[in-house]
């Protein structure tokens, strides 16, 4: 019994000892998540925009391929490529670069969804292994959503869709659908509360001279007697810079967050609206609408009994033009 806890005391230590070097290891993630999800009930406004370009305001290309018509029970591939130049790097929120994170968003017609493991094949099993894809919301299977996730692993995405059954479920009709797909690459320039992220161009709000640029290594420390105190709190990053420009009224103060960088430098002449950071967004959100059509195995087959019947028809004609033709020719020669 001894020798038993003793052999149990030795694999609980090693369990703590290896969660420890995990945890040590591990980086913390330098993206924003789906903040739709939290904010919206649906990620699809009225006007059919995708709500991800609210935030992510730069326009890039977003390739989405999708079968033409697929049928009831059917799991097709829906593939999501998202291009971009895969040598840039994006300004993470503590100011330091990395490679790009991308995330898409894919509205699918009622009744379609996520295909479950034991109905995706072993292929896509393996690519997928990797995405994570939720739901949007429990009230919406329909509506999927990826990331952020790396994208130099991840240029294309695949979703595995799941065809309804209009006889398991009346709401579905062999009708063409509409699909919504939105992918986006990089950091938004908009917080959720309607704020600059630091992934901006920053501008003077005043015209003057920079007299100063102060870094903050420790922002929590500032004393809250300096002029600049209010412009300092608790989400501020270290390497923030407060840029003091003198004008007519006194001295102004401007909070650049670490990333952009500086453009002016003490000294250098500023006019209100004047960029003084670099713009260092290098990502951007696009969308794509496909249809697809959602097709009846019966009327497949109607139509090439159809087609059948329409070629037997003209064969048929054919044959009896040619009887025809050779009894003219016999009676023209008097046989």
């Amino acid at each position: 019994m001894q020798r038993l806890l003793t052999c149990l005391s030795s694999v609980f230590s090693i369990l703590v000892v290896c969660l420890g070097l995990v945890l040590s290891t591990m980086r913390p993630v330098q993206a924003y998540p789906a903040y739709a999800q939290a904010a919206y009930d649906n990620p699809r406004e009225a006007t059919g925009k995708i709500v991800c370009a609210n935030c992510h305001l730069a326009q890039m290309p977003t390739v989405v391929e999708v079968p033409q018509a697929v049928t009831p029970g059917q799991v097709f591939d829906l593939k999501v490529k998202i291009p971009y130049d895969h040598s840039l790097q994006e300004v993470y929120s503590d100011g330091s670069l990395g490679g790009l994170g991308v995330g898409a968003v894919v509205v699918l017609p009622e009744g379609f969804r996520l295909a479950t493991a034991d109905e995706m094949t072993e292929q896509q099993r393996e690519e997928t292994a990797e995405t994570y894809i939720s739901e949007y919301s429990d009230t919406k299977p329909n509506i999927l959503v990826v990331g952020p996730i790396p994208g130099d692993e991840h240029p294309e995405i695949l979703f595995p869709i799941k065809v309804p059954d209009p006889a398991e479920d009346p709401s579905v009709h062999f009708l063409k659908y509409s699909i919504h797909v939105g992918a986006n690459r990089g950091r938004g320039q908009l917080n959720p509360d309607g704020s600059l992220s630091n992934n901006n161009q920053f501008r003077s709000p005043y015209s003057g001279l920079v007299t100063e640029i102060t870094t903050l290594e420790d922002p929590s420390t500032v004393s809250p007697d300096l002029p600049y105190a209010t412009l300092v709190n608790e989400e501020s990053m270290p390497g923030t810079r407060i840029v003091t420009i003198s004008t007519e009224s006194g001295s102004q103060y401007v909070a650049i967050p670490p990333g952009p960088q500086l453009t002016i430098a003490v000294g250098s002449s500023v006019k209100a609206d004047a960029p003084l950071t670099n713009n260092p967004n290098v990502g951007g959100f696009g969308q794509v609408d496909r249809e697809i059509v959602l097709q009846s195995p019966t009327r497949i087959k109607w139509l090439l009994a159809f087609l059948g019947a329409i070629f037997f028809a003209q064969l048929m004609l054919v044959l009896k033009k040619k009887q025809v033709e050779q009894l003219q020719a016999a009676e023209a020669l008097g046989l």
